[in-house]
């Protein structure tokens, strides 16, 4: 009932490449794979060779998650990056933070976790695209080792002066209108309604020995909030639900259908068409079936991956801090797709931006082509001139 374009050949060709840096740069138990640096990864793409983002096709091993996999794990060979940590390669903030969550285990049982993944994910995932290490920007985890209990935490929380939020490649939900008690309706969130939905979603896990489906999961939490006078937070609990996919697989069924982001949403309407009608999220879940047969990747995963591919293909580097040596003119994918979104070299040649250098923010989306008062179809047809060799895909040709 769906019908392949040439963007999920080429989203076939991303994956592998992918799953190779995964196991070259990122994540291996074979050393000395997991040990080289992106430069070294040999995948004959430059934009992948210089930015560290595109190296995951699991999203336990992703940015958003590595502070995670620190407190989880502590400094024990259980750590996935234990070959890398044991012979010091390993950054400061891994260093610092495994060692003190070392044991935690002995303190926290599920509800505790969880309360762990709610904090994490609805401030931001504590990520930073344009620092390297990604994942430790702004994070309040790395004093939580101190506490024992969901309560000694909401009360450090209550008090905790500094920055813990980020919305640098993330969205905050809407929280609740704070009390007089609190400043901010997101510390009001964490210290009066997180630590019950992480009791009652412990409670509720743990009392079937039968596994939920992911969806089932979610349809506890969105409606948890709901009964508690929120809206459903689908974007931050999605993440939530991943998390105890990857760090508690024993309760849920880790093959079963997951949720969509917006950029998910957007990659899976480029990777197929539908032959016949159908509902939105049948096509959806149809196109990841797909990847499932033909990757291997579980939705869950896949769907990470999605979002990955249209940074990919739009040559996204946050500018700032780590990257900004990098010359914004040089560095492309291997991609020989003419996609009219993003920072592409085209556009240069088309003299439709001077230079894509000092740049503040990614010009996502139809950013250049809108300013030059040009549609996806006029720009594809310009580059064609200059691009023989170049893939047109369908949905702009």
């Amino acid at each position: 009932m769906i019908e392949t374009t040439e963007y999920y050949d080429e989203f076939l060709r991303y994956f592998a490449m992918a799953s190779d840096q995964q196991e070259k740069c990122n994540v291996s138990s074979n050393p000395p794979y997991g040990m080289l640096s992106h430069l070294e990864s040999n995948v004959n793409d430059d934009l992948m060779h210089h930015v560290e983002l595109y190296d995951v096709v699991e999203r336990k091993y992703a940015g958003f998650s590595q502070i995670i996999n620190d407190c989880f794990y502590g400094w024990t060979d259980k750590h996935p990056y234990w070959e890398k940590m044991k012979v010091g390669k390993v950054t400061r903030q891994r260093e610092m933070v495994a060692n003190d969550w070392t044991g935690k285990h002995s303190d926290f049982k599920l509800p505790e976790w969880l309360y762990i993944f709610i904090l994490h994910r609805v401030t931001g995932s504590a990520i930073n695209y344009s620092t390297k290490p990604s994942g430790y920007h702004n994070t309040i985890l790395i004093h939580l080792y101190n506490y024992k209990t969901i309560e000694e935490m909401a009360k450090f929380i209550k008090n905790y002066n500094a920055p813990f939020y980020t919305s640098i490649g993330y969205q905050f939900p809407s929280f609740p209108k704070p009390t007089k008690d609190y400043k901010r309706g997101g510390d009001y969130y964490l210290c009066e309604y997180a630590p019950r939905l992480a009791r009652d979603m412990a409670e509720w896990l743990e009392s079937s020995a039968q596994k939920k489906d992911l969806r089932e999961v979610g349809d506890f939490m969105f409606k948890w909030n709901n009964d508690n006078g929120m809206n459903a937070y689908k974007f931050q609990y999605a993440a939530v639900i991943a998390d105890i996919a990857d760090w508690f697989p024993q309760y849920v069924n880790k093959e079963s259908m997951f949720y969509y982001g917006t950029n998910a949403v957007e990659c899976i309407s480029y990777l197929a068409n539908p032959t016949s009608r159908m509902k939105k999220e049948d096509f959806l879940d149809r196109v990841m079936m797909k990847i499932y047969e033909d990757t291997g990747s579980i939705p869950y995963n896949a769907e990470d991956v999605c979002c990955d591919f249209i940074r990919y293909l739009e040559n996204y580097i946050r500018p700032g801090d780590d990257y900004n040596h990098l010359n914004m003119d040089e560095i492309w994918n291997s991609s020989k797709f003419i996609h009219p979104y993003g920072r592409q070299r085209a556009m240069l040649e088309l003299g439709l931006v001077k230079t894509f250098n000092g740049i503040k923010s990614h010009p996502s989306d139809d950013k250049i082509i809108k300013e030059a008062n040009i549609s996806p179809k006029e720009y594809v047809k310009m580059v064609k001139q200059i691009y023989l060799d170049g893939v047109v895909p369908n949905i702009f040709s």
